[in-house]
Parts: C-alpha cells; sequence; structure tokens
C-alpha cells in the first residue's frame, strides 16, 4: 500500500476513502484487516468505508464497497454518489451518465460537471416493504416500517425533529439493527421526524460501521419512502441528516398505494483532500 494515492470524499457527511483500483493492484485477500486498518479514526486515514474503482465487463465501471469493520457489502448509496463522480475526474466515463455495476446489481448515475459535487443517483424500486412492524413500535417510535433500497433499512417514526435531535442513537440503535427479525445479517436503523409535507429529520446507526454515521443515502430514501406510504410527505422529499448536507429523494408515486417506482437520489459528492498512503 505505501505511495498508492487515494482520494477522500464526503457523500452528504458519510466519509470513504477512494481508490483507482482499475489495474487491479488492491490487495483483496487481505481487504478485511486492511480496510479495517486505513477507514480507523486516530491511527488510518480514518473513514466510513473503503471504495473501490475497478472495471466491469458489462458496464462503464465496477463499484467494491467495504464497511468500516472490514466486511464487503453490495451497495451504499452515498458512496455510489462519490464513485460516479470520482469516475469522471478518473477518466473512466465520458459522459454525463454512466452505468456501474455494485453487489445489488446495475445502477445508474448522472454527474451534470466533475468540477462541482452534485450527483443524481438512480436506485432500485423497493423490495420487501414492511409497511408496519407494531411489535417494534413501542414508545418513543410512533411507526416502524421496513424497507430495502438496494440495502436493507429499519425506519422508526418519532414524534418531531427535536425528538430525533434528543435520541441517543448508539443506544436505541443496535435493538433495532440486530432485531431477531433480520437475523443473520441485520439492517441499517435509521430515526425519522416529519418536519412538513417535503422535509424529514434522520438519524443512522449502519451495520458494518457499528456506530452512528452523518449520513446514510439508502437510508434517506428508505425513510422518504416509507414516510410518503405512511401520508406524511410528498415527492420530492429533502433529507436533512447529521452531516448537515441535505439529501433530496425523489420517485413516481403509485395510484393504488402501492410502492413508488423510480426512485432517486440526488446529493453532494465533495473532494475533501488527496493523499497517499505512507505509514500503514
Amino acid at each position: 500500500m505505501r505511495d498508492r494515492a487515494f482520494v477522500k470524499m464526503s457523500g452528504g457527511g458519510n466519509d470513504f476513502v477512494v481508490f483507482d483500483d482499475r489495474a487491479g493492484w488492491f490487495p483483496r485477500d487481505q481487504a478485511g484487516p486492511l480496510v479495517a486498518r486505513i477507514c480507523r479514526r486516530g491511527l488510518g486515514v480514518g473513514a466510513d468505508a473503503v471504495v473501490l474503482l475497478a472495471t466491469a465487463a458489462d458496464a462503464d465501471f465496477r463499484m467494491v464497497y467495504y464497511n468500516a469493520d472490514g466486511g464487503e457489502a453490495p451497495m451504499c448509496g452515498n458512496a455510489a454518489l462519490c464513485i460516479a463522480r470520482f469516475a469522471r475526474l478518473q477518466g473512466a466515463v465520458e459522459g454525463k451518465e454512466m452505468e456501474f455495476r455494485t453487489g445489488s446489481g446495475l445502477f445508474r448515475a448522472r454527474v451534470p460537471d466533475p468540477e462541482r459535487p452534485e450527483v443524481t443517483l438512480w436506485l432500485v424500486s423497493p423490495r420487501e416493504l414492511t409497511l408496519d412492524l407494531p411489535d417494534l413500535a413501542a414508545p418513543p417510535y410512533l411507526r416502524v416500517g421496513f424497507v430495502d433500497t438496494s440495502t436493507p433499512h429499519v425506519v422508526a417514526l418519532l414524534e418531531s425533529e427535536a425528538s430525533v435531535d434528543a435520541l441517543e442513537v448508539t443506544a436505541a440503535g443496535p435493538p433495532l439493527r440486530r432485531h431477531a427479525h433480520w437475523e443473520p445479517v441485520g439492517t441499517n436503523a435509521n430515526f425519522a421526524a416529519v418536519v412538513d409535507r417535503s422535509t424529514i429529520r434522520m438519524r443512522t446507526f449502519e451495520k458494518g460501521v457499528e456506530d452512528e454515521t452523518l449520513s446514510c443515502g439508502t437510508g434517506a430514501t428508505a425513510s422518504a419512502i416509507l414516510a410518503h406510504l405512511w401520508g406524511l410527505v410528498d415527492p420530492p422529499v429533502t433529507v436533512r441528516t447529521t452531516g448537515g448536507v441535505p439529501l433530496v429523494v425523489d420517485f413516481t408515486p403509485s395510484a393504488d398505494g402501492s410502492p413508488p417506482t423510480d426512485p432517486r437520489l440526488t446529493g453532494d459528492a465533495r473532494i475533501v483532500y488527496r493523499g497517499t498512503i505512507a505509514e500503514l
């Protein structure tokens, strides 16, 4: 890893160490402990995850994603925003539109200007939707639902933005994240409140990081979709995350109340700094 170049990127507050691995140099057989060292704050670069830009036979490129604990995960919305912009900056794609492969399948993104952070990502239609889990909806939660938006998410609805801000997410997250409903792989846990018909406040406890993160793109999408199906918001929905950089979730509602289609996530993929690995 010595002298390997990386870019530190932030997608809505999720931070990533991003490498160009199109030449296949990254030691995948050592990825677990290596990623954990890179992501460890204080002793490593510090990040929620490591993301690789890799080649793909059936798409413009492939995104390979490792959580901070070293485990490979199929997909991350905010990382996908970042890898899309990174791919354009690295010359892996030439046009504004691109298609790339992940562990959750093919995704499409649009980067209008690689010199600016705005990126739009098209996500998969909601899967495994459960509008209400009454056994989990104990105070302070008003409702609890589940949806897979390319990664699994449970969403607990709270009374107000102040309630979300006051919640001890590091204590509230693990019981939902590891609940028997989602054994053995678990789920991400989101805590949301409606601000108005077009805005929600959300905090996320992410599996693989095992802590609260400043943002979550697929979690924002899950929260917006469930809030819409609960009759509380209309698209597009601005999601306020702890990172302070809003995410915008849009989708096409269904006339019969079934899950919406064509979900889109728009957010900022910011380059924080560029560096090289020295002593790790």
